[in-house]
């Protein structure tokens, strides 16, 4: 299994160089994709959890990222009334890793829906008055009680810091999707 430093210094660029010729990306958004610390650590959580395969796992998920993030398919990947009952629902189409170590593939996931929870809390104003469906506007969550949960669940998961590297639970509640 490759090192997760390995991933960091010489792994991300080659995938995020791949995904974006694979979608005709633009240099400034192949740049926008090689920036983003969300896409970095959706990637790398195949490599953290030693998968078997984890360019393929990796570039799948990116691959996904990136067409739930386009304007094209963007609605069909946002958030809905049906995502609600499980914090992780929405992150289901990122979420296979055969053969991965549950517990690092846990972290990943978690910080993953830290970043998702910022960017409802980030979007609130927008998606109300875009009548955009957002579950801390409609109440079926509150952002400060998820990621406190999160934060909690992270920091007593010392087993599974690999991905610290690419993302700390407290950096996570800094960033978001696009950035």
């Amino acid at each position: 299994m490759p090192a997760i430093t390995d991933f960091a210094d010489a792994t991300w660029p080659s995938l995020a160089a791949t995904v974006a010729s694979a979608f005709a990306m633009s240099p400034e958004r192949s740049a926008a994709l090689a920036a983003n610390r969300a896409a970095r650590l959706v990637a790398a959580i195949p490599y953290a959890a030693g998968c078997a395969q984890p360019r393929r796992i990796a570039l799948a998920h990116l691959a996904t990222f990136v067409l739930a993030g386009s304007e094209a398919a963007r609605r069909d990947f946002d958030h809905g009334r049906w995502d609600d009952h499980d914090l992780l629902a929405r992150l289901d189409p990122i979420a296979d890793f055969p053969g991965g170590d549950p517990a690092v593939i846990g972290r990943g996931m978690k910080l993953l829906a830290t970043v998702m929870i910022n960017g409802y809390r980030r979007d609130m104003a927008s998606d109300k008055a875009a009548v955009e469906y957002n579950p801390l506007n409609s109440g079926a969550w509150k952002a400060e009680d998820r990621l406190a949960s999160l934060q909690a669940e992270l920091a007593a998961d010392k087993a599974a810091s690999p991905l610290d590297s690419v993302m700390t639970a407290s950096e996570a509640l800094h960033f978001f999707w696009d950035g």
